[in-house]
């Protein structure tokens, strides 16, 4: 699959909320385990509008992954460090869409003078942010009905 990771604009709104709702939906089994309630809690927040806002304010670095058939991935980071989402749609999965991200992530907030992240993982993710060098920091605690959020940390190079 080819792509391209760029700066989110607000017009991706639409298909950066479909393929975080997809990502949670369909790859995070792991996670919530099927479970409805779950899921429902998991997605509340993850609307067209409100991924509108978090592209359109200054306070993030927000980035798509673009592919001929349409947004495939979305990262979010803020610019205190802390990285709020990074999803994948699951026909991107495996395709180094989400490596993508976080290296266009790291590099922005690198730019910006941020010298750390902080990410809040799912049992789903751990493999993944462990293999970007992000080390666990903190207690686990429950996240959504059965989600439990893993606490992880990375220094970035000056």
């Amino acid at each position: 699959m080819e792509y391209l990771i760029r700066r989110a604009e607000v017009a991706d709104a639409p298909g950066a909320c479909e393929a975080v709702r997809q990502s949670i939906a369909e790859l995070c089994i792991e996670d919530h385990h099927g479970d409805q309630a779950t899921i429902a809690a998991w997605l509340s927040n993850k609307t067209i509008e409100n991924v509108a806002s978090w592209i359109a304010s200054p306070r993030n670095i927000a980035a798509v992954a673009q592919a001929s058939i349409g947004i495939v991935g979305f990262g979010l980071l803020s610019q205190s460090g802390t990285l709020a989402l990074l999803y994948v749609s699951p026909l991107a999965r495996f395709h180094g869409v989400s490596k993508g991200l976080m290296a266009f992530l790291e590099s922005e907030a690198s730019r910006l003078g941020i010298r750390e992240i902080r990410l809040e993982r799912s049992a789903t993710a751990r493999q993944f942010y462990e293999g970007r060098g992000f080390s666990p920091v903190g207690e686990s605690s429950l996240a959504f009905g059965t989600v439990i959020s893993y606490p992880m940390w990375k220094g970035l190079a000056p």
